[in-house]
Formats: structure tokens, C-alpha cells, sequence
């Protein structure tokens, strides 16, 4: 008899677990979709520049912003037709460490961006760090990130 209450009641806890629980994924957006439409984006490059260039690193990120952002229209360079101005400034360094024979590099992208709006008015800022053995993945990793942080919301 104990034997066959134990069993109803870990039945019972285990239909328990098993029932349907709503959730909800969502995205709230970095700043309002609706009023800024048009992003104007202004990379710079700082530290080692092996193989990218300011203009590339642009290019790169108005690629990923026009693919997923929230952002209608996204040039790059200063526009006056744009919306708001992201500007945003990366930092590589090479980390070296190593141990007797082997020497590992590893290259450190810090991206630091602000948008401003037409007057000049901060309206977002952030940071992403990111690292990878080669130096352009941790420019674009970083750049990445910057995009992710502008994807457009949604709710599941």
C-alpha cells in the first residue's frame, strides 16, 4: 500500500512539472524605432589597423545593422537625412603569452558607440569587448555586438 501511494504521489509531482507553462521571449529595442529611422554610422579605428580600415569597419557594420537592425535606413558616413549619428570607436590590441616554445597571439577588440541625434544629443551609448585569434574575427565580433544591441524588438 505505501508502496503504491508513493508511486501515485511521484506521478502526480511529475504531471505537475509537465504542465504547460506560457512564456514569453522578447526584445525590448535600445532606443524608439519610430523616431529614429535613418542611422548615419562613423567607425574609427584605434590600434592595430593590420587589416582593416575605418572605411571598412563602416562598411562591415552597416551591412549587419541594414540585416537585422530596427533601423529603416542605415548609410554610412555623416548624412543630414539620417535620424541620429552612431559613432563608434574600436580598439585592437594583441595579447602575446606564451610558454617556452609555443607563443599563443590573440587580438582584443574594444568597441565603444554613441548615437547622437540631430542636435548633438546623446540619446545611447555601450561597449563590447570581444577577442579572437585573428585580428579581423575580433573586429567584426565586436562590430557584431554593437549590431546585436540595435536588433529590432520583438515579442514571442
Amino acid at each position: 500500500m505505501k508502496h503504491r501511494a508513493r508511486w501515485i504521489l511521484t506521478a502526480l509531482a511529475l504531471l505537475s512539472l509537465g504542465g504547460c507553462v506560457p512564456m514569453t521571449f522578447s526584445r525590448e529595442a535600445a532606443i524608439d524605432f519610430d523616431t529614429y529611422r535613418h542611422a548615419a554610422v562613423l567607425v574609427s579605428m584605434h590600434g592595430l589597423l593590420a587589416s582593416y580600415d575605418d572605411a571598412g569597419a563602416t562598411a562591415y557594420l552597416v551591412s549587419e545593422l541594414q540585416a537585422g537592425s530596427g533601423f529603416e535606413t542605415v548609410s554610412p558616413g555623416l548624412s543630414n537625412a539620417a535620424d541620429l549619428t552612431l559613432h563608434v570607436d574600436v580598439t585592437v590590441t594583441e595579447l602575446v603569452s606564451g610558454d617556452g616554445d609555443q607563443i599563443d597571439y590573440e587580438f582584443a577588440s574594444d568597441a565603444r558607440f554613441t548615437a547622437v541625434d540631430r542636435a548633438g544629443t546623446q540619446i545611447d551609448s555601450g561597449e563590447t569587448y570581444d577577442s579572437n585569434e585573428f585580428v579581423t574575427e575580433a573586429v567584426q565580433d565586436a562590430l557584431d555586438e554593437v549590431a546585436l544591441h540595435y536588433l529590432e524588438p520583438y515579442r514571442l
